[in-house]
């Protein structure tokens, strides 16, 4: 609780809020708050922060609160959302944003706005830092096998398989890919299939099958063909890594779609000893159906 007097600056802060709240429309409205902007040396931002807290608190809004947190840069809420808008945008659906490039476009953003004292890198870095924290709690769970963690896979059939290994468990899936294949005279043909092989374990793409092919028992055995194969290209691919993923897994882990339940794929698993479950798989094919595409 203040026992002293309002300051000047304080008493001017009261007086413009009354103007303000007295303004008979909005045309004039508006005129007050630039006015007001220019004469309390403040953005049209801050004059509507400052109308907010007037309208929630009267006086005692609009006056300067001893703070117990004095010396530490506070952000108002807006941007502190808008930091956390960019950057949770920036790192959506393959896209990376890392956080100094969050602080560039605040800057912008500030400029834009006319704002003299947005928030400096370092404000930035910490209203993220909790962010990233949780990001990152959120990719060691999905990315297993990457930092020690174990996944348990339940299936359908009432199993419950621990993956601690890679080659232990694979997962397969179809998926349209974006683009239109055309003959030689430009007649469109349809769109092609992307069925993967991945490696639960290691989240590594272990083999695929591109054709123009529905999902089928044919589609899938062509897949797990070239999964557990050696990876063997000529020059001409212009590979810059070798692909030296390969092997034969313990576990088939699928959605239990009608393309896996054929005798030609049960006779193939059972000769290379691979036991097909079923279950909700983890789809990465949209993700690598996206960067196909583009």
């Amino acid at each position: 609780m203040r026992s002293h007097p309002l300051t000047i600056a304080e008493q001017q802060r009261v007086k413009a809020m009354q103007r303000l709240a007295n303004a008979p429309d909005r045309s004039t409205y508006l005129a007050l708050q630039q006015e007001i902007a220019e004469q309390l040396n403040m953005t049209v931002r801050n004059v509507r922060h400052l109308m907010r807290a007037w309208q929630a608190e009267g006086v005692t809004g609009v006056i300067r609160q001893e703070r117990a947190d004095r010396g530490e840069q506070r952000l108002d809420e807006d941007w502190t959302d808008y930091i956390l808008q960019t950057y949770r945008a920036g790192n959506r659906g393959g896209r990376r944003m890392s956080r100094a490039q969050v602080a560039v476009r605040v800057a912008a953003r500030a400029l834009e706005l006319g704002d003299s004292n947005p928030p400096s890198r370092a404000s930035v870095y910490r209203v993220l830092q909790s962010e990233m924290e949780r990001q990152e709690t959120r990719s060691r769970s999905r990315s297993i096998g990457w930092s020690g963690e174990t996944l348990i896979l339940r299936t359908r059939e009432g199993l419950e398989v621990k993956v601690k290994e890679s080659n232990q468990v694979w997962q397969c899936d179809h998926t349209r890919v974006d683009l239109l294949v055309v003959d030689q005279v430009g007649e469109v043909l349809g769109r092609l299939w992307l069925t993967t092989i991945v490696d639960t374990h290691s989240r590594c793409i272990i083999g695929i099958h591109l054709g123009m092919e529905a999902p089928s028992a044919v589609v899938v055995c062509l897949a797990l063909r070239h999964a557990i194969l050696p990876k063997q290209y000529s020059s001409a691919y212009e590979l810059t890594q070798l692909w030296g993923t390969y092997g034969i897994p313990q576990y088939l882990y699928t959605d239990g779609g009608k393309e896996f339940n054929s005798k030609h794929l049960e006779q193939v698993a059972n000769e290379l000893k691979i036991v097909f479950v079923s279950g909700a798989t983890q789809r990465k094919v949209a993700l690598w159906n996206d960067r196909l595409a583009h």
